[in-house]
């Protein structure tokens, strides 16, 4: 192998020792947070804005007493920050409001649920603090915004009773329209209040629903009069905004429900902090008297809702997220990076550079006739004795003993030769799992991601290998292209009276890549002693052409038994152009299979992208949730699975 490649081999060993090191090493001290204590109140994370990470604002609930929130505590990353002005919603001047989702369908009329809902509303409403804005959406027939945000409890109760019984219910379909309400708003702070008698209705979905308000910030407080008519979506939509929901069998509990919910939507309060970090995840922590919630959020954004502001907790499987949320897992994947980029360069060095201690060097004397000093012997020497180190003989020895038991280091030396790369088969395998650990470990630090990790993993494993497999097949096909008119220039030279081995050395000296290069090694291989046809049988082997191994019998039994050795070529010469022909043939009457196998692997991809960028959010969830990774899964192996039963079924051999 050449002084490049070596180095290349080394380095990278030693830059995927470091990164294990680095994924083992301890956590530093401090980036632990102790968990929130148990308490009768709570607290709750609702917005947190960061796009000036100099003055972040914090929106948060808490449903005990307004003098304890004058003793606000925050943590950034566990470390202390100083919360300024802590006050409510109202003292502050920010827009607050809520919007009551009602449904009115007309089974509503038969239970009492929509009279006992009216009632209830109005009852809140009066109780909510002053400057509070309040909307009202009826989801009976259809769904229909009655009224928009306003701090006119008149106008509001009126539109309120004028509500009727009617339809077939278009739950979801109304808290579509609350969401959008709050996001017309971009400065409100917003809640929905939602109350059915267990009618969905048909129409919007409930995904949609969830995903408008999740959209939207706002924390959903449900209250059912149903006997589980409504599957839990409902309390899931509930639980996912970080809201409240109950249920009961009478409507007459509607007035306790919205009592309950009085401090929720009543207590939202805020205070600014100037952050030390200006890019990544910060972890924040708020504690108000003994309760405490913890959430995180991207700096320079504006997070709306719990789900957006949801604490992103290490991975309790492998414990690997938590080492590099700080400084030294940024430093190190820096690190990392250059010795990955250092690492491409050697490797493009190693293939691209020749190497003039190599075995061409050695073989040169013998075809080109050039002798050379003691001078260029001792640099070559020396050259040898630097690239020798102790580590990389004994990586490579301890590869090569692993790859020769398994069997598979034969297989790796013939696709070398037939690609040829100037590698030897051990220090390839070597180079290539190294290049694929570090690769993989540089993405985990950069990324923090376990599903990343083995995406970039499984790429990093495959690739390599269908590289070495694409060169070595197209080589051959280029050697086997060549082959009918190399014969047919060896038939030439053997009618103008040159010999055969005569004949192979001119030839070799015409012939274009790769064929010129397989018949100058036969060549320098019979110069030192070795038999012409045996030379000419290790090219057949090593290209595994079939074609040329039938043209080197037919020589080996000319040779044996006599006969017209030119003519015994032309006529291999012109088979081999016969079936060429006949294959080409085949292969364009396939290319419509073929396009259709390509077109149909490409087309999921293609949507995929291009549904993403249209709505993301409908798209994250085949990653985010585990379902869905495990649905991409499975539709990749079924992809990949019918592209090349599709493939087999177009491949013919000729």
């Amino acid at each position: 192998m050449n002084r490049p490649a070596r180095r290349t081999m080394f380095a990278v060993f030693a830059c995927a020792a470091l990164s294990v090191v680095a994924v083992l090493a301890p956590m530093p001290a401090g980036a632990q947070v102790a968990a929130p204590a148990a308490s009768g109140h709570q607290v709750q994370l609702v917005r947190v804005n960061s796009t000036d990470p100099t003055n972040v604002d914090v929106v948060f609930r808490y449903d005990g007493s307004a003098s304890d929130v004058s003793g606000v505590k925050a943590q950034e990353n566990t470390t202390d920050v100083k919360a300024n002005n802590p006050q409510s919603l109202a003292q502050a001047n920010i827009q607050q409001g809520v919007v009551f989702v009602v449904d009115t369908s007309a089974s509503t009329d038969a239970n009492a649920t929509l009279a006992e809902s009216k009632a209830a509303i109005k009852s809140l409403a009066a109780t909510l603090p002053k400057g509070m804005q309040v909307a009202l959406v009826a989801a009976g027939g259809d769904a229909l915004v009655m009224q928009r945000f306003t701090t006119d409890l008149n106008a509001f109760d009126t539109q309120l009773a004028s509500l009727t019984p009617k339809g077939d219910g278009a739950l979801w379909e109304g808290v579509v329209r609350g969401a959008s309400t709050i996001q017309d708003q971009p400065a409100l702070i917003g809640s929905l209040v939602l109350v059915t008698d267990g009618n969905s209705g048909t129409g919007t979905p409930f995904a949609d629903a969830k995903g408008a308000a999740l959209s939207a910030g706002a924390s959903v407080y449900a209250f059912g009069v149903q006997d589980g008519k409504l599957g839990g979506e409902a309390h899931e939509l509930a639980d996912a905004t970080g809201g409240v929901y109950q249920e009961s069998t009478k409507a007459s509990d509607l007035p306790g429900f919205m009592t309950s919910i009085t401090a929720d939507l009543s207590g939202l309060y805020h205070f600014t902090y100037a952050s030390k970090s200006t890019s990544g995840v910060n972890d924040l922590t708020v504690s108000v008297g003994d309760a405490s919630t913890r959430g995180s959020y991207v700096v320079g954004s504006d997070a709306r809702g719990t789900a957006a502001l949801a604490y992103q907790a290490p991975s309790t499987s492998s414990g690997f997220t938590s080492k590099f949320q700080n400084d030294f897992g940024k430093y190190l994947a820096i690190i990392l990076g250059l010795l990955a980029a250092g690492l491409a360069a050697y490797a493009i060095m190693s293939i691209v550079v020749k190497d003039r201690t190599g075995l061409d060097t050695m073989l040169q004397p013998y075809s080109e006739g050039y002798v050379s000093g003691a001078g260029d012997d001792d640099e070559t020497h020396a050259d040898q004795g630097m690239a020798q180190t102790a580590m990389m003989q004994r990586a490579v020895e301890l590869t090569r003993q692993f790859a020769e038991k398994r069997g598979f280091l034969t297989r790796v030396e013939g696709s070398l030769e037939r690609a040829n790369l100037p590698l030897r088969a051990a220090e390839a395998i070597l180079f290539y799992v190294a290049g694929a650990v570090v690769v993989s470990l540089l993405t985990l630090v950069v990324t923090r991601s376990l599903f990343a990790f083995l995406i970039v993993l499984a790429i990093a494993g495959l690739l390599p290998p269908a590289t070495l497999s694409f060169l070595s097949n197209q080589r051959r096909r280029q050697f086997e292209a060549q082959l009918p008119d190399t014969l047919q220039l060896l038939s030439g030279t053997l009618r103008a009276g040159y010999s055969m081995m005569q004949g192979v050395e001119a030839v070799s000296q015409e012939a274009a890549e790769p064929m010129g290069r397989e018949l100058r090694r036969v060549v320098t291989e019979a110069r030192l002693g070795r038999p012409l046809e045996e030379s000419l049988d290790a090219v057949a082997e090593r290209m595994e052409s079939k074609d040329f191994a039938w043209a080197v019998m037919a020589i080996r039994i000319q040779r044996e038994v006599g006969g017209n050795l030119s003519e015994l070529l032309m006529t291999v010469a012109e088979t081999m152009t016969q079936r060429e022909r006949l294959r080409r043939d085949v292969k364009s009457l396939t290319a419509e299979g073929r396009i259709s196998a390509y077109v149909l692997a490409i087309l999921p991809i293609a949507l995929g992208i291009a549904m993403y960028v249209i709505n993301p959010d409908y798209m994250t969830v085949l990653w985010d949730e585990n379902v869905g990774r495990v649905m991409l899964a499975g539709g990749l192996m079924l992809m990949v699975g019918g592209f090349l039963w599709m493939n087999s079924i177009v491949k013919i051999d000729v």
